[in-house]
């Protein structure tokens, strides 16, 4: 069965709830967290929130098997088997990563892509110690307590997860700005995506001040005469690869763009030349539009 599964790892601070609601929203698939599964669980007067409760109450770390029953719970609901998910708050230890991997195999799901969002603990306290209410040494102890304890299960999914010695492993860069780490975990398990590579805002901005000619095709995920004009500005990038940039960027992560160049459709394709917007094109248009549309400006 091929759908969309993607584990988000990170530190108290970096946010990886609020990410893993924004990139499932943008995939079209559901978004799974383990806290969230917990609390309903001691909700619903379950038979595994019993057992949560009577765990807490002698201050124990509940047990794999326990939270890998309440996951499988919810991969028997038909959007999760359909779909995919996004699943952030688990594993944090190597039983759990195993036995989810043992999980997903037996319900016939893809094994996941993983990413850590990776965060400097400064920025991580300085997140937390307006939200929080904890001292700053009790908040370095909880980060510094779980970038130690995650090291194993980063370890495990960094191992090759193919006979080429590809891993489903990535490290994402939490100190930058939240669309730009929207936009990174969103890149994870895409294909190529051809001779014009996606590009965030910011890099726009310098593409705009360094190159002389830059074509951009803002796009959107679920917009699909996007995928149509897609090849074409691959090839477009191909054709003129000696005399202009031409890029992707994602409209979801990026939306801004989309007020700043009064953008008004996907996809949008701008043409830039000394870091002036020319001319933009929108909708679906034939390949010989947008090749006449660059050479009118070379």
């Amino acid at each position: 069965m091929t759908s969309k599964q993607l584990i988000l790892l990170g530190p108290p601070g970096a946010e990886v709830e609020a990410q893993a609601i924004a990139i499932a929203g943008q995939w079209q698939v559901p978004s799974v967290s383990m806290p969230k599964l917990v609390r309903q669980a001691v909700l619903g007067e379950s038979a595994a929130g019993q057992k949560i409760r009577e765990h807490r109450e002698k201050d124990e770390t509940l047990p794999a098997e326990l939270l890998l029953k309440l996951l499988r719970q919810r991969f028997e609901q038909p959007d999760v088997m359909l779909k995919g998910l996004v699943l952030d708050g688990f594993p944090t230890t190597l039983a759990q990563a195993t036995g989810l991997d043992e999980l997903m195999g037996t319900f016939g799901l893809d094994l996941p892509d993983v990413a850590y969002i990776k965060t400097s603990t400064g920025i991580l306290l300085n997140r937390l110690s307006g939200i929080s209410g904890e001292s700053v040494s009790v908040l370095r102890s909880r980060i510094t307590a779980y970038k130690e304890e995650i090291i194993p299960v980063m370890e495990y999914y960094q191992q090759p997860a193919d006979d080429e010695g590809s891993s489903r492993f990535t490290i994402i860069n939490g100190s930058q700005s939240v669309a730009e780490v929207t936009n990174a975990i969103a890149r994870i398990g895409e294909e190529e995506t051809g001779a014009a590579r996606f590009i965030s805002e910011a890099e726009l901005d310098e593409l705009m001040a360094q190159e002389s000619l830059l074509v951009v095709d803002c796009v959107a995920s679920w917009c699909a005469p996007c995928k149509q004009v897609s090849p074409m500005i691959d090839r477009l990038a191909e054709t003129f690869c000696d005399r202009a940039t031409v890029v992707k960027l994602d409209f979801d992560n990026n939306r801004q763009v989309a007020k700043r160049f009064k953008l008004k459709g996907m996809p949008s394709v701008m043409f830039f030349k000394g870091g002036e917007l020319r001319e933009t094109l929108t909708g679906a248009k034939l390949y010989q539009v947008y090749s006449d549309a660059m050479t009118a400006l070379l």
